[in-house]
């Protein structure tokens, strides 16, 4: 694969949670029009958007060996080392597919597609782009709490994720039109489908769309990917799955007990154990799907990594590598308090040492050995300098104390008390 080349361009589609189109999920940059106004599902078609002049351009550049601005962060990623989002499927086939003017006579056989931010979850290190319940929660609090209400304004970036709307909510799939378009486009077009919200299993067009797939004897050429929290299931899966060509449930599940319960607020680790079982015997009886952990690896849970990653495997019952997987862990990198290169470098050492000792344990897991080891280097690290460090624990603190305080369960002091030992110290 050439440096510049991506088949994102050439054969898929990217529909993010506000109904714009992107060329995939790891740029910001939205496709735009002519005359500069981003596209979006509720005044185009997915058919005009897919020769529209913005991608035609992004195929031409590729195809003359020029680094799209849409694809510095993959570009970025693989300069520090670590496997980036650029696929490399069929680059002289579909360089050959590529019209003189940059256009494509096929159609697109892969979507990923955002059901808005509907959510039942405020989870730590998510923004309200992604949950409508994160920004609603703040500016609850913050009608009691203006201080602190003003401080997230002005920390945008460090404790506040994507955007400083806190009551954005994305529900352009509920327009009639739009919503019948994409479901008839989808179900006749696109064979390889990632689905993801907000949470889909709690957005009723989620279901419309697997339903009618179903109805139209379409499911059985498709592989679909449901990214989930766990948190939540329909009985009608045990009619839909079996269907499929083949199925995938993303879990996003990152970490155990306590853990989990605390960053996804509020789920309910046992609910998340039933529904994952669920799956798992869904699994077992029809052989056509797979389970995929997706944790995201911040500072409070990296204490917790070996023994997460155990459990994964355990749960497999021998069929890790077969039919269970675990995404290539990536670390949190915003909001910048839930990085663990804010933690005070004690913290990060005594966690790095207790990582070490399980190190051994997952060299026989190709998959997972490697960035397993990347964490641990990078806590041995120092990432920061000591005034960006001191700002952002500073900000952890207030951040989480002042959001402790409205929830249920337990709060992070609590959960981690060798992380408030040390950071106590530093903070002195």
């Amino acid at each position: 694969m050439t440096k510049t080349y991506c088949s994102f361009p050439f054969q898929h589609q990217y529909v993010h949670m506000s109904g714009s189109v992107r060329l995939c999920c790891a740029t910001m940059e939205n496709a735009t029009d002519k005359k500069g106004n981003r596209i979006h599902m509720n005044n185009d078609s997915l058919q005009k958007t897919w020769n529209s002049d913005y991608m035609k351009q992004a195929r031409l550049k590729m195809k003359n060996g020029e680094v799209l601005e849409a694809c510095t962060k993959c570009v970025d990623q693989e300069a520090r080392g670590y496997k980036s989002m650029r696929n490399d499927h069929g680059e002289a086939e579909n360089l050959k597919k590529v019209n003189a003017d940059g256009s494509m006579d096929t159609m697109p056989n892969s979507m990923e597609l955002h059901f808005g931010n509907v959510c039942n979850l405020k989870c730590k290190m998510c923004g309200q782009d992604y949950s409508n319940q994160i920004g609603k929660e703040i500016l609850q609090i913050g009608e009691k709490d203006k201080d602190f209400l003003s401080w997230v304004y002005k920390q945008s970036g460090n404790v506040n994720n994507w955007t400083n709307n806190l009551s954005v909510e994305y529900t352009w799939f509920q327009n009639e039109r739009t919503k019948s378009r994409l479901i008839e486009y989808v179900s006749k077009y696109i064979k390889k489908l990632t689905i993801i919200g907000g949470e889909p299993t709690v957005i009723p067009e989620f279901y419309e769309l697997l339903d009618y797939c179903y109805k139209n004897n379409t499911l059985r050429e498709k592989d679909i990917t449901i990214v989930t929290n766990l948190t939540n299931t329909n009985p009608k899966m045990t009619q839909w799955l079996p269907e499929m060509k083949s199925w995938t449930i993303w879990a996003s599940l990152d970490g155990i007990g306590d853990t989990t319960e605390y960053i996804r607020y509020p789920s309910n680790f046992k609910k998340i154990t039933e529904n994952l079982t669920y799956y798992k015997e869904m699994l077992t009886e029809h052989g056509n799907g797979e389970i995929t952990f997706s944790p995201a690896i911040q500072l409070l849970n990296i204490h917790q990594l070996d023994d997460m990653i155990k459990w994964f495997i355990d749960f497999s019952d021998g069929a890790w590598g077969d039919t269970f997987h675990v995404s290539w862990m990536s670390q949190v990198w915003y909001p910048r308090i839930c990085n663990y290169d804010t933690a005070p470098k004690d913290y990060k050492l005594m966690v790095a040492d207790k990582l070490e000792k399980s190190a051994e344990y997952f060299s026989k897991y190709k998959g997972i050995s490697f960035f397993y080891n990347k964490q641990i280097e990078n806590l041995r690290a120092d990432h920061l300098d000591q005034g960006t460090q001191k700002h952002l624990q500073t900000s952890f603190i207030r951040y989480n104390d002042t959001q402790d305080k409205h929830r249920k369960g337990k709060t992070w002091r609590e959960l981690l008390p060798e992380l408030e030992e040390t950071l106590t110290k530093a903070q002195k």
